[in-house]
């Protein structure tokens, strides 16, 4: 599984570039500086949408890759991948880069639940779970029910995902509800997992509230502190030698403080950084 991460991630690497290479030669303005971003898949939709967006006003040609936030920090520990800047979730994944970092800045946080879309044909199973009608932990158990997270060995919030379904049912709990920790009928990559429940190919996810948000699926966090609301953060790291400096300080500025925060705050992240 590990292997067809990478490569998976590799192929999408080539499809970003060369998309890139096209936009050089179909309107990008002269003087566009170019800024590549490796960034944790939860972030997506606003990344590749008003973010991307925003940023070409700004004359900045935005290259994203994202992915689980463990595989893209090891590609980066493998020299498989040179990004100028670095967003995870969990600050310690930036630690482990070492003397690659030239600043990080831990700048949001979100909540863990379930989220899922307006087409899903349990849509009115899971407002009644919403309402209180009827137990979170019995809907999930409803025989048939394709649920979809993302593998804990790769993405820290497959990680979180285990964990904050063991916190609120127990292990057996979370055992019936999940099967295995790295149960095949439920892991996609973190890239795809929405795609998968816009498709119906899941029913429902574990998701981040910012991407329910983002995305526009309606969203329950898990009971209590299993929510994992004090430990879901993401970290912002600017690498050094950076091949692009000047655009990974221009996006820094943004995300932390311009018009990329606005962005992020309306797509369901909590800043915890002044602006």
């Amino acid at each position: 599984m590990h292997q067809l991460g990478v490569a998976r991630l590799s192929a999408l690497a080539g499809i970003l570039s060369l998309e890139a290479f096209l936009g050089a030669g179909s309107g990008l303005a002269a003087g566009t500086q170019v800024v590549s971003v490796l960034y944790a898949g939860s972030l997506v939709t606003p990344m590749e949408g008003p973010i991307k967006t925003s940023l070409r006003t700004q004359g900045i040609d935005f290259q994203g890759e994202p992915g689980g936030s463990k595989e893209l920090t090891n590609l980066i520990l493998a020299g498989m991948r040179s990004p100028d800047v670095f967003i995870c979730v969990d600050p310690k994944l930036v630690s482990k880069l070492g003397d690659r970092v030239a600043s990080a800045t831990t700048f949001a946080g979100t909540s863990l639940g379930i989220a899922w879309a307006a087409s899903s044909k349990y849509a009115g199973l899971f407002e009644q779970a919403a309402s209180g009608e009827i137990s979170l932990q019995r809907v999930l158990s409803t025989p048939g029910l394709r649920i979809g997270r993302t593998d804990p060995q790769l993405d820290p919030k497959g990680a979180y995902t285990v964990e904050g379904v063991t916190m609120w049912l127990g292990h057996d709990g979370e055992h019936r509800i999940l099967g295995d920790d790295e149960n095949p009928s439920q892991i996609f990559p973190e890239q795809d997992l929405l795609a998968r429940v816009d498709t119906g190919q899941a029913d429902v996810g574990f998701f981040y509230r910012t991407e329910a948000v983002a995305r526009g699926y309606r969203f329950i966090p898990l009971p209590g502190n299993a929510a994992l609301t004090d430990r879901i953060t993401y970290t912002l790291a600017v690498m050094k030698g950076a091949a692009h400096p000047a655009a990974a300080k221009a996006f820094a500025d943004f995300i932390l403080t311009g018009q990329g925060r606005t962005i992020l705050e309306n797509a369901g992240l909590t800043y915890h950084v002044s602006s």
